[in-house]
Protein backbone atom coordinates (compact mmCIF):
# COMPACT_ATOMS: atom_id res chain seq x y z
CA UNK A 1 0.00 0.00 0.00
CA UNK A 2 1.25 3.47 -0.78
CA UNK A 3 1.86 5.97 1.97
CA UNK A 4 -0.50 8.92 2.44
CA UNK A 5 0.36 12.25 0.87
CA UNK A 6 1.58 13.98 3.99
CA UNK A 7 4.38 16.54 4.33
CA UNK A 8 7.86 15.17 5.15
CA UNK A 9 8.16 15.16 8.92
CA UNK A 10 4.39 15.39 9.26
CA UNK A 11 2.96 15.19 12.75
CA UNK A 12 -0.60 14.50 13.75
CA UNK A 13 -2.62 17.52 14.86
CA UNK A 14 -3.23 17.94 18.56
CA UNK A 15 -5.93 15.68 19.92
CA UNK A 16 -5.53 12.95 17.27
CA UNK A 17 -4.02 9.65 18.31
CA UNK A 18 -1.59 7.92 15.95
CA UNK A 19 -2.57 4.35 15.14
CA UNK A 20 0.96 2.95 15.42
CA UNK A 21 3.07 1.63 12.58
CA UNK A 22 -0.04 0.30 10.78
CA UNK A 23 -1.02 3.89 10.02
CA UNK A 24 2.31 4.79 8.41
CA UNK A 25 1.53 3.13 5.09
CA UNK A 26 -2.25 3.23 4.97
CA UNK A 27 -4.43 5.01 2.46
CA UNK A 28 -7.65 5.09 4.43
CA UNK A 29 -10.27 7.79 4.23
CA UNK A 30 -9.72 8.62 7.91
CA UNK A 31 -6.03 9.34 7.37
CA UNK A 32 -6.79 11.40 4.30
CA UNK A 33 -9.35 13.38 6.29
CA UNK A 34 -6.74 14.08 8.94
CA UNK A 35 -4.30 15.28 6.30
CA UNK A 36 -6.91 17.54 4.71
CA UNK A 37 -7.58 19.01 8.14
CA UNK A 38 -3.86 19.67 8.56
CA UNK A 39 -3.48 21.35 5.17
CA UNK A 40 -6.65 23.44 5.26
CA UNK A 41 -6.08 24.34 8.90
CA UNK A 42 -3.01 26.42 8.09
CA UNK A 43 -2.40 29.44 10.24
CA UNK A 44 -2.24 32.82 8.49
CA UNK A 45 1.40 33.07 9.51
CA UNK A 46 2.20 29.84 7.63
CA UNK A 47 0.38 31.03 4.52
CA UNK A 48 2.18 34.39 4.60
CA UNK A 49 5.55 32.71 5.11
CA UNK A 50 5.05 30.49 2.08
CA UNK A 51 3.75 33.35 -0.07
CA UNK A 52 6.69 35.60 0.77
CA UNK A 53 9.22 32.83 0.18
CA UNK A 54 7.72 31.87 -3.17
CA UNK A 55 7.49 35.52 -4.22
CA UNK A 56 11.16 36.15 -3.47
CA UNK A 57 12.42 32.94 -5.06
CA UNK A 58 10.36 33.49 -8.21
CA UNK A 59 10.74 37.24 -8.69
CA UNK A 60 14.27 37.92 -7.40
CA UNK A 61 15.80 37.28 -10.84
CA UNK A 62 13.21 39.39 -12.68
CA UNK A 63 14.48 42.88 -13.62
CA UNK A 64 13.38 46.00 -11.74
CA UNK A 65 12.39 44.20 -8.53
CA UNK A 66 15.01 45.74 -6.20
CA UNK A 67 12.45 47.71 -4.17
CA UNK A 68 10.20 44.64 -4.00
CA UNK A 69 13.06 42.55 -2.61
CA UNK A 70 13.66 45.08 0.17
CA UNK A 71 9.96 45.02 1.08
CA UNK A 72 9.95 41.22 1.10
CA UNK A 73 13.08 41.15 3.27
CA UNK A 74 11.53 43.52 5.80
CA UNK A 75 8.34 41.46 5.95
CA UNK A 76 10.23 38.19 6.29
CA UNK A 77 12.43 39.44 9.10
CA UNK A 78 9.41 40.82 10.93
CA UNK A 79 7.53 37.56 10.47
CA UNK A 80 10.47 35.45 11.63
CA UNK A 81 11.48 37.59 14.58
CA UNK A 82 9.74 35.39 17.21
CA UNK A 83 11.89 32.44 16.05
CA UNK A 84 15.03 34.18 17.37
CA UNK A 85 14.23 33.02 20.90
CA UNK A 86 14.23 29.34 19.93
CA UNK A 87 16.85 29.37 17.17
CA UNK A 88 18.69 26.05 17.06
CA UNK A 89 22.25 26.30 18.38
CA UNK A 90 23.53 24.35 15.39
CA UNK A 91 22.84 27.45 13.31
CA UNK A 92 25.29 29.53 15.35
CA UNK A 93 28.50 28.41 13.53
CA UNK A 94 27.20 29.41 10.05
CA UNK A 95 26.02 32.73 11.43
CA UNK A 96 29.34 33.27 13.20
CA UNK A 97 31.32 32.51 10.03
CA UNK A 98 29.14 34.86 7.99
CA UNK A 99 29.43 37.55 10.68
CA UNK A 100 33.21 37.19 10.76
CA UNK A 101 33.39 37.63 7.00
CA UNK A 102 31.18 40.72 7.19
CA UNK A 103 33.21 42.18 10.07
CA UNK A 104 36.44 41.78 8.15
CA UNK A 105 34.91 43.50 5.11
CA UNK A 106 33.91 46.48 7.27
CA UNK A 107 37.33 46.75 8.91
CA UNK A 108 39.13 46.35 5.58
CA UNK A 109 37.02 49.09 4.06
CA UNK A 110 37.75 51.46 6.95
CA UNK A 111 41.51 50.94 7.04
CA UNK A 112 42.50 49.96 3.49
CA UNK A 113 39.86 51.01 0.98
CA UNK A 114 40.88 53.49 -1.67
CA UNK A 115 37.23 54.54 -2.02
CA UNK A 116 35.84 54.46 1.51
CA UNK A 117 32.43 56.01 0.85
CA UNK A 118 31.79 53.67 -2.06
CA UNK A 119 32.87 50.66 0.01
CA UNK A 120 30.55 51.54 2.88
CA UNK A 121 27.60 51.84 0.50
CA UNK A 122 28.44 48.60 -1.31
CA UNK A 123 28.96 46.61 1.90
CA UNK A 124 25.55 47.67 3.13
CA UNK A 125 23.70 46.95 -0.12
CA UNK A 126 25.56 43.73 -0.97
CA UNK A 127 27.09 41.92 2.00
CA UNK A 128 24.87 43.15 4.82
CA UNK A 129 21.66 42.64 2.87
CA UNK A 130 22.90 39.23 1.73
CA UNK A 131 23.58 38.22 5.34
CA UNK A 132 20.08 39.39 6.31
CA UNK A 133 18.60 37.17 3.60
CA UNK A 134 20.44 34.23 5.14
CA UNK A 135 19.01 35.14 8.55
CA UNK A 136 15.54 35.49 7.03
CA UNK A 137 15.78 32.01 5.54
CA UNK A 138 16.83 30.58 8.88
CA UNK A 139 14.06 32.31 10.81
CA UNK A 140 11.25 31.42 8.44
CA UNK A 141 12.14 27.75 8.10
CA UNK A 142 13.04 27.20 11.76
CA UNK A 143 9.54 25.87 12.26
CA UNK A 144 7.67 23.12 10.46
CA UNK A 145 5.82 24.35 7.38
CA UNK A 146 3.53 22.32 5.12
CA UNK A 147 5.75 23.28 2.17
CA UNK A 148 9.46 22.49 2.38
CA UNK A 149 12.16 24.77 1.01
CA UNK A 150 12.78 21.88 -1.41
CA UNK A 151 9.32 22.27 -2.90
CA UNK A 152 9.34 26.06 -2.76
CA UNK A 153 12.53 26.29 -4.82
CA UNK A 154 11.29 23.73 -7.35
CA UNK A 155 7.97 25.54 -7.76
CA UNK A 156 9.70 28.87 -8.35
CA UNK A 157 12.11 27.36 -10.88
CA UNK A 158 9.27 25.67 -12.76
CA UNK A 159 7.33 28.95 -12.81
CA UNK A 160 10.26 30.85 -14.34
CA UNK A 161 10.97 28.07 -16.84
CA UNK A 162 7.33 27.82 -17.87
CA UNK A 163 7.27 31.56 -18.57
CA UNK A 164 10.49 31.24 -20.60
CA UNK A 165 9.18 28.28 -22.57
CA UNK A 166 5.85 29.98 -23.21
CA UNK A 167 7.66 33.03 -24.58
CA UNK A 168 9.89 30.81 -26.73
CA UNK A 169 6.83 29.08 -28.22
CA UNK A 170 5.25 32.47 -28.89
CA UNK A 171 8.43 33.68 -30.60
CA UNK A 172 8.54 30.53 -32.71
CA UNK A 173 4.93 31.07 -33.72
CA UNK A 174 5.69 34.66 -34.75
CA UNK A 175 9.06 34.22 -36.45
CA UNK A 176 9.32 30.53 -37.24
CA UNK A 177 12.58 30.14 -35.30
CA UNK A 178 13.36 29.30 -31.69
CA UNK A 179 15.09 31.96 -29.58
CA UNK A 180 18.74 31.36 -28.72
CA UNK A 181 20.88 33.24 -26.20
CA UNK A 182 17.82 35.30 -25.31
CA UNK A 183 15.86 35.45 -22.07
CA UNK A 184 12.42 36.76 -21.23
CA UNK A 185 12.15 36.65 -17.44
CA UNK A 186 15.69 37.81 -16.59
CA UNK A 187 17.96 40.56 -17.84
CA UNK A 188 20.75 38.20 -18.94
CA UNK A 189 21.21 34.49 -19.60
CA UNK A 190 23.68 34.35 -16.68
CA UNK A 191 20.98 35.18 -14.16
CA UNK A 192 18.54 32.66 -15.60
CA UNK A 193 20.96 29.73 -15.86
CA UNK A 194 22.44 30.52 -12.44
CA UNK A 195 19.09 30.00 -10.75
CA UNK A 196 18.03 27.09 -12.95
CA UNK A 197 21.27 25.26 -12.10
CA UNK A 198 20.49 25.74 -8.41
CA UNK A 199 16.94 24.42 -8.89
CA UNK A 200 18.32 21.41 -10.78
CA UNK A 201 20.36 20.52 -7.68
CA UNK A 202 17.11 20.36 -5.70
CA UNK A 203 15.39 18.34 -8.42
CA UNK A 204 18.23 15.85 -8.88
CA UNK A 205 18.52 15.21 -5.15
CA UNK A 206 14.78 14.65 -4.78
CA UNK A 207 14.81 12.29 -7.77
CA UNK A 208 17.73 10.16 -6.56
CA UNK A 209 17.16 10.18 -2.78
CA UNK A 210 13.51 11.23 -2.40
CA UNK A 211 12.35 8.33 -0.25
CA UNK A 212 9.22 9.31 1.64
CA UNK A 213 9.29 12.72 -0.03
CA UNK A 214 8.06 11.03 -3.20
CA UNK A 215 4.60 10.75 -1.66
CA UNK A 216 4.18 14.44 -2.41
CA UNK A 217 2.74 14.98 -5.89
CA UNK A 218 5.44 17.50 -6.83
CA UNK A 219 8.22 15.12 -5.80
CA UNK A 220 7.02 12.01 -7.60
CA UNK A 221 9.69 10.70 -10.01
CA UNK A 222 7.54 11.26 -13.11
CA UNK A 223 6.87 14.89 -12.15
CA UNK A 224 10.53 15.48 -11.25
CA UNK A 225 11.67 14.13 -14.61
CA UNK A 226 9.25 16.45 -16.41
CA UNK A 227 10.54 19.39 -14.39
CA UNK A 228 14.17 18.48 -15.13
CA UNK A 229 13.38 18.20 -18.84
CA UNK A 230 11.70 21.61 -18.78
CA UNK A 231 14.64 23.30 -17.03
CA UNK A 232 17.23 21.65 -19.29
CA UNK A 233 15.35 22.73 -22.42
CA UNK A 234 15.08 26.32 -21.20
CA UNK A 235 18.80 26.29 -20.32
CA UNK A 236 19.61 25.13 -23.87
CA UNK A 237 17.55 28.01 -25.27
CA UNK A 238 19.54 30.41 -23.07
CA UNK A 239 22.78 29.09 -24.55
CA UNK A 240 25.06 29.96 -21.61
CA UNK A 241 28.29 27.97 -21.80
CA UNK A 242 28.96 28.31 -18.09
CA UNK A 243 25.44 27.19 -17.32
CA UNK A 244 26.09 24.02 -19.29
CA UNK A 245 29.34 23.48 -17.37
CA UNK A 246 27.33 23.73 -14.15
CA UNK A 247 24.82 21.16 -15.40
CA UNK A 248 27.60 18.72 -16.33
CA UNK A 249 29.22 19.15 -12.90
CA UNK A 250 25.89 18.58 -11.16
CA UNK A 251 25.12 15.46 -13.21
CA UNK A 252 28.48 13.83 -12.61
CA UNK A 253 28.49 14.78 -8.91
CA UNK A 254 25.02 13.32 -8.43
CA UNK A 255 26.02 10.16 -10.31
CA UNK A 256 29.00 9.61 -8.02
CA UNK A 257 27.01 10.27 -4.85
CA UNK A 258 24.14 8.07 -6.00
CA UNK A 259 26.40 5.15 -6.82
CA UNK A 260 28.28 5.49 -3.53
CA UNK A 261 25.22 5.64 -1.32
CA UNK A 262 23.01 3.26 -3.28
CA UNK A 263 25.55 0.56 -4.08
CA UNK A 264 23.95 -1.82 -1.58
CA UNK A 265 20.67 -1.56 -3.53
CA UNK A 266 22.16 -1.94 -7.01
CA UNK A 267 23.75 -4.97 -8.64
CA UNK A 268 26.85 -4.70 -10.81
CA UNK A 269 24.95 -4.52 -14.12
CA UNK A 270 22.58 -1.89 -12.74
CA UNK A 271 25.49 0.26 -11.55
CA UNK A 272 27.09 0.02 -14.99
CA UNK A 273 23.82 0.74 -16.79
CA UNK A 274 23.03 3.72 -14.56
CA UNK A 275 26.48 5.22 -15.02
CA UNK A 276 26.48 4.76 -18.79
CA UNK A 277 22.96 6.17 -19.13
CA UNK A 278 23.81 9.34 -17.23
CA UNK A 279 27.09 9.81 -19.08
CA UNK A 280 25.40 9.33 -22.47
CA UNK A 281 22.59 11.76 -21.69
CA UNK A 282 24.92 14.38 -20.24
CA UNK A 283 27.37 13.90 -23.09
CA UNK A 284 24.61 14.28 -25.65
CA UNK A 285 23.29 17.48 -24.12
CA UNK A 286 26.80 18.90 -23.71
CA UNK A 287 27.71 17.92 -27.27
CA UNK A 288 24.61 19.61 -28.65
CA UNK A 289 25.38 22.76 -26.68
CA UNK A 290 29.00 22.73 -27.85
CA UNK A 291 28.09 22.45 -31.52
CA UNK A 292 25.26 24.96 -31.24
CA UNK A 293 27.57 27.73 -29.97
CA UNK A 294 30.09 28.73 -32.68
CA UNK A 295 32.30 30.42 -30.07
CA UNK A 296 33.43 27.04 -28.81
CA UNK A 297 35.27 26.28 -32.05
CA UNK A 298 37.82 29.05 -31.40
CA UNK A 299 37.93 28.94 -27.61
CA UNK A 300 41.51 27.67 -27.22
CA UNK A 301 43.16 30.25 -29.49
CA UNK A 302 40.99 33.03 -27.97
CA UNK A 303 41.89 31.98 -24.42
CA UNK A 304 45.59 31.90 -25.33
CA UNK A 305 45.37 35.45 -26.68
CA UNK A 306 43.58 36.54 -23.52
CA UNK A 307 46.23 35.05 -21.25
CA UNK A 308 48.83 37.19 -23.05
CA UNK A 309 46.74 40.27 -22.31
CA UNK A 310 49.63 42.76 -22.35
CA UNK A 311 49.99 42.38 -26.12
CA UNK A 312 46.77 44.28 -26.81
CA UNK A 313 44.45 46.94 -25.41
CA UNK A 314 41.31 45.04 -26.33
CA UNK A 315 40.92 43.58 -22.83
CA UNK A 316 40.53 47.15 -21.56
CA UNK A 317 37.89 47.70 -24.24
CA UNK A 318 40.04 50.41 -25.74
CA UNK A 319 41.07 48.70 -28.96
CA UNK A 320 40.21 46.02 -31.53
CA UNK A 321 40.31 42.35 -30.69
CA UNK A 322 43.46 40.40 -31.63
CA UNK A 323 43.34 38.34 -34.83
CA UNK A 324 44.00 34.67 -35.35
CA UNK A 325 46.52 33.39 -37.86
CA UNK A 326 43.78 33.26 -40.52
CA UNK A 327 43.09 36.98 -40.05
CA UNK A 328 39.76 36.53 -38.23
CA UNK A 329 39.26 38.11 -34.81
CA UNK A 330 39.28 35.89 -31.73
CA UNK A 331 36.10 35.25 -29.72
CA UNK A 332 35.63 38.33 -27.56
CA UNK A 333 33.97 36.53 -24.66
CA UNK A 334 36.71 33.94 -24.13
CA UNK A 335 39.48 36.48 -24.78
CA UNK A 336 38.17 39.02 -22.28
CA UNK A 337 37.39 36.56 -19.53
CA UNK A 338 40.85 34.97 -19.59
CA UNK A 339 42.53 38.36 -19.87
CA UNK A 340 40.56 39.71 -16.91
CA UNK A 341 41.34 36.66 -14.78
CA UNK A 342 45.08 36.94 -15.51
CA UNK A 343 45.21 40.70 -14.97
CA UNK A 344 43.07 40.30 -11.85
CA UNK A 345 45.52 37.78 -10.43
CA UNK A 346 48.33 40.27 -11.10
CA UNK A 347 46.40 42.96 -9.22
CA UNK A 348 45.84 40.64 -6.24
CA UNK A 349 49.55 39.76 -6.13
CA UNK A 350 50.42 43.43 -6.21
CA UNK A 351 48.12 44.24 -3.27
CA UNK A 352 47.11 41.05 -1.42
CA UNK A 353 45.12 42.89 1.26
CA UNK A 354 42.73 44.34 -1.32
CA UNK A 355 41.91 47.70 -2.85
CA UNK A 356 38.49 48.28 -1.28
CA UNK A 357 35.10 46.64 -1.59
CA UNK A 358 32.97 47.48 -4.62
CA UNK A 359 31.20 45.64 -7.39
CA UNK A 360 33.40 47.53 -9.88
CA UNK A 361 36.60 47.15 -7.84
CA UNK A 362 38.30 45.51 -10.83
CA UNK A 363 37.76 48.57 -13.01
CA UNK A 364 38.73 50.97 -10.22
CA UNK A 365 41.90 49.03 -9.39
CA UNK A 366 42.97 48.97 -13.05
CA UNK A 367 42.51 52.73 -13.26
CA UNK A 368 44.47 53.20 -10.04
CA UNK A 369 47.48 51.27 -11.37
CA UNK A 370 47.50 53.12 -14.69
CA UNK A 371 45.10 51.23 -16.97
CA UNK A 372 42.17 53.48 -17.96
CA UNK A 373 39.43 51.16 -19.11
CA UNK A 374 35.82 50.58 -20.04
CA UNK A 375 35.50 47.40 -17.97
CA UNK A 376 32.95 46.83 -15.22
CA UNK A 377 33.83 43.62 -13.37
CA UNK A 378 36.14 40.69 -14.05
CA UNK A 379 33.43 38.06 -14.71
CA UNK A 380 34.95 36.00 -11.88
CA UNK A 381 33.57 36.31 -8.38
CA UNK A 382 36.82 35.18 -6.79
CA UNK A 383 38.83 37.75 -8.76
CA UNK A 384 36.35 40.50 -7.89
CA UNK A 385 36.44 39.74 -4.18
CA UNK A 386 40.18 39.07 -4.25
CA UNK A 387 40.71 42.59 -5.58
CA UNK A 388 38.07 44.06 -3.25
CA UNK A 389 38.80 42.24 0.01
CA UNK A 390 42.19 40.70 -0.62
CA UNK A 391 43.40 37.20 0.13
CA UNK A 392 42.04 37.27 3.74
CA UNK A 393 38.58 38.08 2.39
CA UNK A 394 38.67 35.12 0.00
CA UNK A 395 39.88 32.88 2.83
CA UNK A 396 37.04 33.95 5.12
CA UNK A 397 34.45 33.46 2.38
CA UNK A 398 35.80 29.96 1.78
CA UNK A 399 35.48 29.38 5.52
CA UNK A 400 31.79 30.31 5.26
CA UNK A 401 31.38 27.84 2.40
CA UNK A 402 33.22 25.09 4.31
CA UNK A 403 30.91 25.59 7.30
CA UNK A 404 27.89 25.25 5.00
CA UNK A 405 29.31 22.14 3.34
CA UNK A 406 30.22 20.53 6.68
CA UNK A 407 26.71 21.25 7.93
CA UNK A 408 25.27 19.50 4.89
CA UNK A 409 27.70 16.56 5.06
CA UNK A 410 26.89 15.88 8.68
CA UNK A 411 23.15 15.94 8.01
CA UNK A 412 23.33 13.74 4.92
CA UNK A 413 25.85 11.17 6.12
CA UNK A 414 24.86 10.89 9.79
CA UNK A 415 21.11 11.48 9.58
CA UNK A 416 20.33 10.44 5.99
CA UNK A 417 18.84 13.91 5.46
CA UNK A 418 18.59 14.72 1.75
CA UNK A 419 18.43 18.46 2.42
CA UNK A 420 22.04 18.12 3.55
CA UNK A 421 23.02 16.86 0.11
CA UNK A 422 21.13 19.74 -1.49
CA UNK A 423 23.12 22.15 0.67
CA UNK A 424 26.40 20.53 -0.40
CA UNK A 425 25.53 20.69 -4.10
CA UNK A 426 24.19 24.24 -3.81
CA UNK A 427 27.32 25.53 -2.07
CA UNK A 428 29.89 23.73 -4.22
CA UNK A 429 27.99 24.70 -7.35
CA UNK A 430 27.97 28.33 -6.23
CA UNK A 431 31.72 28.27 -5.59
CA UNK A 432 32.31 26.68 -8.98
CA UNK A 433 30.21 29.32 -10.73
CA UNK A 434 32.11 32.03 -8.84
CA UNK A 435 35.29 30.93 -10.59
CA UNK A 436 33.96 31.88 -14.01
CA UNK A 437 31.10 34.30 -13.31
CA UNK A 438 30.48 37.26 -11.02
CA UNK A 439 27.53 35.66 -9.25
CA UNK A 440 28.53 36.97 -5.81
CA UNK A 441 26.48 40.13 -6.00
CA UNK A 442 22.93 41.48 -6.05
CA UNK A 443 20.04 39.02 -6.13
CA UNK A 444 22.27 36.04 -7.00
CA UNK A 445 24.13 36.35 -3.70
CA UNK A 446 20.84 36.93 -1.91
CA UNK A 447 19.22 33.86 -3.44
CA UNK A 448 22.15 31.65 -2.52
CA UNK A 449 22.30 32.81 1.09
CA UNK A 450 18.52 32.63 1.53
CA UNK A 451 18.36 29.07 0.20
CA UNK A 452 21.39 28.02 2.27
CA UNK A 453 19.92 29.55 5.43
CA UNK A 454 16.53 27.96 4.83
CA UNK A 455 18.08 24.55 4.16
CA UNK A 456 20.13 24.63 7.36
CA UNK A 457 17.16 25.73 9.43
CA UNK A 458 14.86 23.06 8.01
CA UNK A 459 17.53 20.41 8.56
CA UNK A 460 17.61 21.37 12.25
CA UNK A 461 13.81 21.43 12.48
CA UNK A 462 13.47 17.99 10.94
CA UNK A 463 16.24 16.63 13.14
CA UNK A 464 14.50 17.84 16.29
CA UNK A 465 11.18 16.40 15.16
CA UNK A 466 12.82 13.11 14.23
CA UNK A 467 14.20 12.81 17.75
CA UNK A 468 10.87 13.76 19.31
CA UNK A 469 8.80 11.37 17.14
CA UNK A 470 10.87 8.22 16.61
CA UNK A 471 7.80 6.18 15.69
CA UNK A 472 7.24 8.28 12.61
CA UNK A 473 9.85 7.69 9.90
CA UNK A 474 10.24 10.92 8.00
CA UNK A 475 13.42 10.17 6.08
CA UNK A 476 12.97 6.69 4.63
Amino acid sequence: MRAPLRPPGWRLPAGIVHAGNRCAGCDSKSCRAIEMKLWFGLRPRDVLTLMLSLAFLTLASVPHTVALRYVLLLLMLSLGLPALRTLDKRLYPPLFALGLFLTYAILQAYFLSGWLERSWSEIQSQLLVGALWCVAGMLLFSRRLPLSILEAVILSGVALSTAELGHAIYQHWLTGSWPYMETFTTETKLELTFYLNAVLAFLATALCFGGAWRQRWLLRPSVLLLCIGLLVQVSLFAGARNGMIGMVYLSLSMLIVYLLFSKHKLSGPKVLLTGLSVILVVGGVAGYSYKKDPRNQVFVVSAKAGWNYTESQAWLRRGPLPKRTDGVQVDGSAYERIAWIHSGLDLIIERPLGYGFSRDAFSRALTEVGYPNGVGHSHSGFIDWGISLGVPGIFLWLCVAVVFIHFGCRAFVQENEILGLVLILLTTGYLGRMLIESVNKDHMLQLFLFMAGALMAEICTRSVQRAASPVQKIDE
